[in-house]
């Protein structure tokens, strides 16, 4: 007999007799988490947590005149940075997601559509002069950076609630209806 036909005939056999012992046959082999894996499963995790603060905010009516769209953005950012007083840059990029996107990044513009990557990117003006803070405002003026497929695909996907942009040469998580900057990860962008 084959040896997998008889591995095969002893476990039916044990589990038709009911045999515990055939558990410890073959141990189980649990394959590892990545580094990547876990610190993108955390990332991922905090993005979900904040959209239950960010959900659990009151809204109001829309409205499709200008200045009350501003005002109302205005006015869930300031609850959500009271929602987030204590908000620092890691909350969402811990220094392990950090490693994990900064790798991901800098392979992409490595890669052999690295001038498309960067052309993408660098279509906006880079904002001269303009220091990130964690729940600051994204500027106003600023194009909404759009990030090539090609590195979308190999970061977590997110929620239509939040996006990534890229200032200068910085990686930002962002609120897109309250326009706030969640977290960042300073040059991570070449």
């Amino acid at each position: 007999m084959q040896p997998d036909r008889l591995l095969r005939a002893v476990v039916f056999s044990a589990l038709l007799a009911g045999t515990p012992w055939i558990v410890r046959l073959a141990p189980a082999q649990v394959e590892p988490a990545s580094a990547e894996a876990a610190a993108f499963h955390e990332f991922t995790e905090r993005v979900e947590q904040y959209l239950k603060l960010q959900k659990a905010m009151p809204r109001l009516r829309t409205t499709k005149n200008r200045k009350e769209i501003v005002e109302r953005r205005h006015a869930l950012a300031e609850k959500i940075r009271e929602a987030r007083a204590s908000a620092k840059p890691g909350d969402f990029f811990t220094p392990a997601a950090s490693v994990e996107f900064r790798r991901v990044i800098q392979s992409a513009f490595k890669g052999p559509r690295a001038h498309d990557v960067r052309k993408t990117i660098r279509e906006g003006e880079p904002l001269q002069g303009w220091h990130l803070s964690v729940n600051g405002d994204y500027p106003e003026h600023l194009p909404m950076t759009t990030l090539p497929p090609t590195l979308l695909l190999h970061l977590p996907q997110l929620p239509s609630e939040v996006a990534y942009r890229i200032i200068g040469h910085d990686f930002v998580l962002q609120d897109k209806e309250a326009r706030l900057i969640l977290d960042f990860i300073v040059g991570a962008v070449p």
